[in-house]
């Protein structure tokens, strides 16, 4: 290749050509990552000063392609201004060094834009030795200049929020903390660098040491020491991205919760070199989080148990609704006979057993309250005798089934001994220590009931003769639904009874405590405090059933008759009602009801969606709804019935054994007319039908 000057009108050629035939000559490698690398190639004659580049050289500035190269005036127009005598100096030293020269500089495209392009260049020379041409390679950096740029913004901005948000920054140099790093194998005094944040977390004033390991361990919860993996050597080498909390105690003795986040960093050689992290204060947010998971579990509690209890209650109404139903029945159809006394009192000894029934299901349900301390006690001065008189008539019928004898002891002294309890509660204690001796007796058993008072308590004892308790039964003998392993003996039972002793035993400000010898029997001494012997000794007569809510906004005669109920006035009415109910026994009872009332006819259905069809076609002037059918539930029969225009103002009422509160506001604020419970009180139920279709 000459440099000797060559015609203008042909001076492009040779030049062209031999830039053509420099890059021919390389390897199909080095043109590989040419092209991959956008690189642009160009050479500039020193003895015409014109430039020729290849064709990535031209685009990279937006240029067409020439033949004849761009002279260096014109090329010395792409550069910025202010970038132009950095690029000249290059220049003039690529002349007098045998090194590369590199330099970075803004170039303007065609279309106005700027470009940082990166140049390298050599100088070429003859063979003479005398400089030829300067040669060259030129990278578009323009996005990789932004990104550095928009780095450094970020990590600005970074570095003024963290000092501002309170996030504390620290360094752990792994290759210092290496024993074995040192030229004399030992480590050097300082291989970790804290900024002040870090310190002001701890309450501690910025040093120039961090604090070392024992002092951080000293400084740390108890529960959270395995945590501090941070300042670890092996931990610092390992790869992990290392994320937890833990709480650090603070100069005042309460403790902080820091969060912990912290990365390796590694050098050329692939070797952990550095282990970066931060620590920020996050005490409101633990606390935060603390409170909502004990609330979300007191909620799951709370839903947990109140489904079990209206599961509950609906399985024992549903039952009680016959039983006490048809003694209502039987009652209305004995009165008046010659045999009325005697067939009232057997009746009315079931329906009072039916009741008391009935008034353990509610007070299963106070339960939770009773716990709470919400439940409402009617404290007064009781009678044990009185209260074993009561009760022992509850359990005759148990007794006599399993053959045992159930008897009250003389009382110690002619005082009577006096307890300040609630007479129903009381009651209902007595009644179920009772029920368990005799079930859990043997045949010709015996259970004996004594009462007294010592010091200032007063004293109510059950003992039996039946197979007695092991110590480990004992030991769990009031934990709900343990049945201390005889599930399987048939022997009816839900395990609930004696927790709800307990509970009431407590409610009243006493205690209760059970000795056993297993294969002779075992005793219950309940301690209740002693009621001043001036005292209104009470006979609480016992609790009327409730009957439901209101009927049609109208307060419910709720009172329990006490002797034989009287039919309804038998005078003209007229109405037709419909009952969507699945239980054939409910359907029954509800007729023979109907019957009583002269000019109500009802019809029933036993599906949700039979019922909604009948009610359709048959108009009725009142729809009785069961809230638990085959199909799907009354909410759903009530939105379907509301949708027809057949049935869309018809007046219809919930009829379900579904009889906790948050039912019966459930289904008023479904838009139920009213909302009846099981089992029905039949004074209350005729006397809402006599209301809502009065005589003509």
């Amino acid at each position: 290749m000459s440099d000797s000057p060559e015609d203008p009108s042909t001076r492009h050629a040779p030049e062209a050509d031999e830039l053509a035939l420099s890059i021919d000559a390389t390897n199909a490698t080095l043109r590989l990552a040419v092209e991959l690398g956008n690189i642009a190639l160009w050479r500039q004659n020193l003895a015409t000063d014109r430039l020729y580049f290849n064709d990535r050289g031209y685009a990279m500035v937006g240029m067409a392609s020439s033949p004849d190269g761009i002279s260096l005036e014109e090329t010395l127009a792409y550069i910025h201004p202010d970038d132009l005598p950095r690029v000249r100096a290059a220049a003039q030293q690529a002349l007098v060094t045998e090194q590369p020269t590199d330099i970075e500089a803004r170039y303007r495209r065609a279309d106005g834009s700027w470009r940082r392009i990166l140049t390298r260049r050599v100088v070429e020379h003859g063979p003479n030795g005398e400089a030829v041409a300067i040669v060259g390679v030129a990278l578009d950096v323009t996005e990789r200049q932004e990104a550095q740029m928009a780095l450094r913004d970020v990590s600005e901005r970074s570095a003024l929020i963290a000092r501002h948000a309170g996030i504390g920054t620290w360094e752990y140099d792994v290759q210092s903390a290496n024993p074995g790093a040192g030229p004399t194998g030992e480590s050097p005094a300082v291989f970790e660098r804290w900024d002040e944040q870090m310190f002001r977390l701890r309450g501690m004033e910025p040093r120039a040491i961090p604090p070392n390991r024992e002092e951080r361990l000293a400084m740390t919860h108890p529960d959270d020491r395995h945590r501090l993996l941070d300042t670890r050597p092996d931990e610092g080498r390992t790869d992990l991205t290392l994320s937890y909390d833990f709480r650090v105690l603070m100069p005042d003795g309460s403790y902080r919760w820091l969060a912990s986040r912290s990365a390796t960093l590694r050098n050329d050689d692939g070797d952990v070199v550095r282990r970066v992290g931060v620590n920020w204060d996050v005490t409101e947010r633990k606390n935060a989080e603390l409170a909502q998971q004990q609330k979300a579990l007191a909620e799951r509690e709370s839903q947990a148990k109140s489904q079990f209890l209206s599961r509950m209650s609906h399985e024992l109404r549903t039952p009680l609704n016959a039983v006490l139903g048809f003694t209502q029945l039987l009652q209305l159809e004995a009165a008046g006979t010659r045999d009325e006394l005697r067939s009232d009192d057997k009746l009315a000894r079931i329906r009072l057993a039916g009741e008391h029934l009935l008034a353990l299901i509610d007070d299963v349900l106070d339960l939770s309250s009773l716990e709470t301390g919400q439940l409402p006690l009617d404290l007064r001065a009781i009678d044990l005798a009185l209260l074993a008189e009561q009760t022992l008539p509850m359990v005759e019928a148990l007794a006599a089934q399993h053959g045992v004898l159930v008897t009250i002891l003389p009382p110690r002294d002619t005082a009577p001994s006096l307890a300040l309890a609630d007479m129903t509660r009381a009651r209902q204690v007595l009644v179920n220590l009772l029920t368990n001796a005799i079930k859990y007796n043997r045949p010709n058993g015996i259970v004996q009931v004594e009462f007294f008072t010592e010091g200032e308590r007063a004293r109510l004892r059950v003992r039996d003769t039946g197979r007695g308790l092991t110590p480990e039964q004992l030991a769990h003998l009031f934990e709900p639904f343990n049945r201390l392993g005889i599930e399987s003996e048939g022997i009816a039972g839900t395990g609930i009874g004696l927790t709800i002793v307990k509970a009431l035993v407590q409610g009243m400000g006493g205690t209760i405590e059970a000795a056993s010898v297993p294969g002779e029997g075992t005793v219950f001494d309940v301690s209740l405090p002693r009621a001043a012997a001036g005292g209104e000794a009470g006979e609480h007569p016992s609790e009327d059933v409730d009957a439901g809510t209101s009927t049609l906004g109208e307060p419910a005669d709720t009172t329990q008759p006490t002797s034989t109920p009287q039919a309804a006035p038998r005078r003209e009415r007229s109405g037709q009602l419909l009952y969507i109910e699945d239980n054939k026994v409910n359907v029954l009872l509800v007729e023979e009801l109907i019957k009583s009332v002269v000019g109500l006819r009802l019809e029933s259905e036993g599906t949700g969606q039979a019922g909604v069809a009948r009610a359709r076609t048959l108009r009725p002037d009142l729809i009785l709804v069961d809230m638990q059918l085959p199909d799907f539930d009354g909410f759903e029969v009530l939105r379907r019935l509301r949708a027809q225009p057949e049935t869309a103002n018809t007046v219809c009422v919930a009829l379900s054994a579904n009889a906790m509160p948050e039912d019966i506001e459930r289904g008023l604020a479904a838009g139920f007319d009213d909302y009846w419970t099981k089992p029905i009180v039949f004074k209350t139920f005729l006397a809402a039908l006599e209301r809502m279709f009065p005589l003509r």
